[in-house]
């Protein structure tokens, strides 16, 4: 006997002819079932291995630079009192302990000033590195909180302070005025200082601050019965700027055209004098 199927117009000999038949097509359909379970699989498992876009968290945490130069001010009288035996400077070593210590104790969400660190913590690392072992400038730091700290240039653009350096010389106000001093502290402590920001190369960091600090010693007559008189010299400029002063595209003379430079003592307080210094 045959059978003819009424769906898809095929004759069958006998019903074992028609039951292998049907087998087979279950077979088949169930290996397509597989074939698109598998796919399925696949493109969920290729979704779930996609990395989301995170989020950048706001800003909000970074204060504009000028501010943060008027805090590090007040680090100018640690100078005096540093003078005499030298116990408050902070060495390379503690500094990046700190910042290890630091980021070891981040959990869950990080502020912004946070992933920052996270990016640069190598560069930041080796500004201090280098700035301790590879030149004259500066054995030790003075700070009372931070030796850094990221914030804003003009609500526009991400800056990093950097408030610690301490020149190791003391200036002799008898034998020169306190413009030329403020120019070999510039000379010789805070421009051989940006050599070691040579790491910074991330599109983070837009522009640096940096402040150092000295000492003037005035044994002229009527002057104040005091051991040191401290300064705070501060340059803020772009990143690419000093990059292009290192590398020497540009000489100090078009670093400082586009600069800013803040000069301060005991007597300032919260305030930013912004001066100029004439160099070759």
């Amino acid at each position: 006997m045959f059978y003819k199927s009424s769906i898809i117009g095929i004759v069958f000999e006998d019903n074992i002819s028609l039951l292998v038949f049907l087998i087979k097509q279950l077979y088949m359909n169930r290996l397509l079932l597989v074939a698109m379970f598998m796919l399925a699989c696949s493109q969920a498992n290729a979704q779930e291995r996609k990395p989301l876009a995170k989020k950048e968290p706001p800003k909000n945490d970074l204060v504009d630079i000028k501010k943060c130069i008027t805090e590090g001010q007040g680090s100018v009288e640690l100078f005096t009192r540093n003078y005499k035996d030298n116990s408050l400077e902070h060495d390379v070593n503690s500094i990046i302990l700190d910042i290890e210590k630091y980021i070891d104790s981040m959990h869950g969400v990080r502020l912004y000033s946070d992933q920052v660190l996270m990016k640069q913590f190598n560069p930041l690392r080796h500004f201090f590195l280098t700035t301790t072992n590879k030149t004259s400038v500066a054995t030790s730091f003075l700070y009372s909180v931070n030796p850094y700290r990221f914030c804003m240039y003009n609500d526009t653009a991400t800056a990093l302070y950097i408030s610690a350096v301490k020149d190791g010389d003391a200036y002799n106000l008898g034998k020169t005025t306190e413009k030329r001093i403020t120019k070999f502290a510039l000379e010789n402590c805070l421009l051989p200082s940006l050599k070691a920001l040579d790491e910074f190369k991330d599109n983070d960091i837009k522009y640096v601050g940096l402040s150092i600090y000295y000492g003037c010693k005035d044994a002229r007559e009527g002057a104040p019965p005091v051991a040191i008189t401290p300064y705070c010299l501060t340059l803020v400029a772009r990143l690419a700027d000093i990059q292009q002063y290192n590398a020497g595209i540009i000489t100090a003379k078009g670093l400082l055209a586009n600069a800013e430079l803040y000069l301060s003592d005991a007597d300032t307080g919260s305030d930013l004098r912004r001066v100029r210094i004439d160099v070759e």
